[in-house]
């Protein structure tokens, strides 16, 4: 199931779709970004790995959209709310949500943000 997550003004999604594709894990970073040729709808990878970690331990953590629904909108899949989905699951939706309240509250050029510690996921 497709959902809205957070409406934003549309400079603030431009502002935290350049910050994903600034930190991409070709550079260093947690995200992905793969855009529709021809449109202005992206889907952005969220992976995660540990602190000290290399890169190569990447592990992917779930993904939201920009502009999918309409302009400015962020979205998710929502696990299906017919199914009880498993724990974990449910935890890397609420670690998807909290990644994209620090990137509308924080992403910006010059901003190196740390994802390291989200509490959706103590536990895993």
């Amino acid at each position: 199931m497709h959902t809205l997550y957070r409406d934003v003004n549309f400079e603030d999604s431009i502002r935290v779709l350049d910050y994903c594709r600034r930190n991409n894990t070709g550079r260093g970073g947690l995200f992905e970004v793969y855009s529709t040729p021809g449109q202005d709808t992206h889907m952005i990878i969220v992976n995660s790995c540990p602190e000290d970690g290399p890169s190569a331990r990447f592990r992917p953590l779930g993904a939201f959209y920009i502009n999918y629904l309409h302009p400015g909108a962020l979205s998710i899949e929502n696990e299906d709310p017919e199914h009880d989905g498993m724990p974990s699951t449910r935890r890397h939706v609420a670690a998807i949500k909290q990644v994209i309240d620090i990137l509308i509250a924080e992403a910006g050029p010059e901003v190196e943000i740390r994802f390291n510690d989200l509490p959706a996921l103590r536990g895993l």
